[in-house]
């Protein structure tokens, strides 16, 4: 269906401006002024994710279960629940009537203590298992699910899960999702440095959060030496993740060629030419099975989109119009 364009003002328009600014102090604290109640009422939780694993979540529903629509939320990696783009997201949809369960994947939102095991990428099974705790726990019957970059990539992987599901979502949001990793983290490595800095030093912090928790891991004195993600990879992939190499892992969670011929739930895929983390060319080698659209804007960053010089997502209204007419 045809959404508004993206149009964002010429001075906000640059692509590593949308990134700064998306994640800037300046827009955190826009969000928690224009969210103040949002906030102040939600509640976190501990869901069940099977085989032992528990997983954080913050939700904004009544005290009492409800026959409202829930959206659950997923965030990017080194991401959180309480990420600027998620908390715009959130409030946005709980202003127009939906209860909002955002989730934290394993060892992210400051959670390092809830499993042994470190987070990886293709750990789906246990945010199904969560998400179906929640939609058990609180009783809800009709939800959506909305991700941002390798959030976004499990929500696509939970759209081809979907029709086995006790409980299906009705539609899958999924705001520059990771399709290939391995192109991915090409990009992270060869644009601009700042973006691979990034992940270094908050991948780098998560894991030294673990070993606070767990100090019997023995990749303490490596850790310190390691400055690249390609260092970090090589390491940690085939120590940590059943996977013996870092090209099996990637390709377990690669959603290019075929992988979405399946998909068979109403899904919005929302991307950026300009995306400096994900390669557009990836979105032109995807299967696009009816129920699957893809919009793409000639700019909008990586699942920045900010629309005008309040620093409000283009974004969110596309969620909000998609979840209702789905």
């Amino acid at each position: 269906m045809p959404y508004n364009a993206f149009k964002p003002p010429a001075i906000i328009r640059n692509v590593h401006l949308q990134n700064v600014l998306s994640t800037s102090s300046l827009r955190r604290n826009l969000l928690a002024r224009n969210h103040q109640q949002f906030i102040a009422e939600q509640k976190t939780v501990i869901l069940e994710a099977g085989n032992g694993v528990k997983l954080s979540a913050d939700l904004n529903a009544p005290l009492k279960a409800s026959n409202r629509k829930l959206a659950v939320l997923l965030h990017g990696w080194e991401g959180s629940s309480r990420s600027a783009y998620i908390i715009s997201l959130a409030g946005k949809l709980a202003a127009n009537g939906y209860d909002v369960l955002r989730l934290n994947f394993r060892d992210h939102g400051n959670t390092h203590h809830l499993n042994r095991g470190l987070f990886n990428s293709t750990l789906l099974e246990e945010v199904i298992g969560a998400i179906e705790f929640a939609l058990d726990e609180y009783n809800y019957n009709n939800y959506v699910i909305a991700g941002f970059s390798l959030g976004a990539n499990f929500a696509l992987r939970y759209g081809l899960r979907n029709s086995h599901l006790a409980k299906p979502a009705s539609a899958i949001f999924s705001v520059c999702p990771v399709l290939d990793p391995a192109h991915t983290m090409i990009s992270l490595e060869s644009n601009w440095s700042l973006y691979e800095q990034y992940f270094v030093k908050k991948w780098k912090r998560s894991l030294e959060a673990k070993l606070e928790h767990f100090p019997d891991y023995e990749f303490k004195d490596d850790l310190k030496n390691m400055n690249t993600l390609k260092q970090m990879n090589e390491y940690f992939i085939p120590r940590y993740t059943g996977y013996k190499n870092v090209e099996t892992y990637f390709k377990s969670y690669t959603l290019t060629g075929s992988a979405l011929a399946l998909l068979n739930t109403p899904t919005l895929i929302v991307t950026s030419k300009d995306d400096p983390v994900n390669p557009y060319s990836d979105f032109e080698k995807i299967a696009k099975p009816e129920k699957l659209e893809v919009l793409a804007a000639d700019c909008g960053s990586h699942c920045a989109f900010l629309k005008n010089m309040q620093l409000d997502s283009w974004t969110d209204d596309v969620a909000l119009e998609f979840f209702r007419t789905s």
